[in-house]
């Protein structure tokens, strides 16, 4: 979490309506208070008001951060140089990870390609037009990557603008990212998912097959696997512990929370899974004594450290091309499709959405609702076949008759 640069203010009532909010700030070695004065109809409204003024001096705070980082010299006035700077200055002030960081940096090479030696001041909206369509045509870039590109290249220029080292932002109302493109879920069906488990029954357990398991019984994301430890899996209680994750970025790997607050959630420890965690857990415990084994990962590499998302999930595409695991829209399944397989699992069992969302980690269960009810074919033709039901009841025979 982003350090705060004032405290949490307290208030005082000076009678009549009128009240002080006092917050204390560091600067340099010294601790300094700043005083507000507010009109409130009474304490719990002065508070209210008080935390908005709060939220406020944070963001002048980080505004004027942001000031310093972008005073440029001419050549820093270049887009490619801008945007590196405004970049590493977000990064390093904390306000990103450095996984976004990394994504930020993927989508100012492409937008780089065609206005990287132009001018801030000189980027005009026919020329952004041009670069998105050289993008998507030329370099062949999917409209989602082109709509990040450009809501890079937006808020990058919206906070020269700010602070003031661009008179004007050339992106208008009229001047819109790619539609991004709804991407249906790659689940297995019911006959390959059978298959899939099938398969890994028929192996010994080792770090692929536990992970896989953990996909396709829990959902979770490749970088939560990697990420989970063995004090996240509470046996007593049949939970796995959503708190930790893996991920990678710029060639290194680094331990980080959950991708989001919704993302931290606890979920059911099925029976079969429960059993194969156990046994490997009492082997870990042998080795490593319960002290070491509750911080230790439950999918490890031979020396002990986190397995690489990446690397996990080429060790998959290995076995679904052996396998020849195929999905619901006909490509070859991928380690994060064994999460869709899941949720598209619970949905079609019954499972109500609000529930299959908070164990996806979704913070809206509308996402979860439009992504994944259509997923499973065998669920759209049991709709069919009610359908089809429905529509060949008759009422039972007799007179009727037209009404004119």
């Amino acid at each position: 979490m982003k350090p705060m640069k004032y405290s949490n203010p307290s208030v005082r009532d000076r009678g009549g309506g009128h009240w002080q909010a006092r917050f204390r700030y560091k600067e340099g070695d010294k601790w300094r208070t700043l005083s507000r004065n507010l009109e409130a109809t009474s304490k719990r409204d002065a508070n209210k008001k008080a935390t908005q003024l709060h939220r406020q001096l944070e963001e002048e705070a980080e505004r004027a951060k942001l000031r310093v980082l972008l005073v440029m010299d001419e050549d820093e006035a270049v887009l490619e140089r801008f945007l590196e700077k405004y970049i590493s200055g977000i990064e390093g002030s904390g306000q990103i990870e450095r996984t976004t960081a990394a994504g930020y940096r993927s989508s100012a090479a492409h937008i780089c390609r065609y206005l990287g030696d132009v001018r801030i001041d000189d980027i005009t909206a026919d020329m952004i037009v041009t670069m998105q369509r050289r993008l998507l045509t030329e370099d062949g870039l999917c409209s989602d990557s082109v709509a990040k590109d450009h809501r890079l290249l937006k808020q990058a220029l919206s906070y020269a603008v700010e602070t003031g080292a661009l008179a004007k932002s050339p992106f208008t109302k009229s001047l819109k990212a790619p539609k991004r493109r709804r991407r249906e879920p790659n689940a297995l069906d019911d006959s390959e998912r059978q298959r899939l488990l099938a398969a890994l029954d028929s192996m010994v357990d080792s770090e692929l097959t536990l992970a896989v398991r953990l996909g396709l019984s829990a959902g979770l994301r490749r970088e939560e696997i990697c990420g989970l430890r063995w004090r996240d899996v509470d046996f007593q209680r049949d939970l796995i512990l959503v708190r930790n994750a893996v991920t990678e970025a710029a060639g290194h790997s680094f331990e980080k929370g959950p991708k989001s607050e919704t993302s931290r959630r606890d979920i059911p420890l099925e029976p079969d899974l429960k059993a194969r965690l156990e046994a490997k857990y009492k082997r870990v415990l042998a080795s490593s004594g319960k002290a070491k084994a509750a911080s230790r990962y439950v999918i490890e590499t031979s020396e002990g450290r986190w397995y690489l998302p990446s690397r996990l999930g080429k060790e998959f595409s290995s076995l679904a091309r052996s396998l020849d695991l195929v999905g619901t829209i006909g490509k070859r399944v991928t380690l994060h499709d064994l999460r869709h397989t899941y949720a598209t699992f619970l949905i079609a069992r019954g499972v109500d959405v609000k529930t299959v969302a908070s164990l996806m980690g979704h913070a809206d269960a509308t996402v979860t609702l439009n992504v994944y009810a259509s997923a499973d074919p065998t669920a759209r033709q049991q709709a069919a076949d009610v359908v089809a039901e429905a529509m060949a009841e008759r009422a039972p025979k007799g007179p009727f008759s037209l009404v004119s």
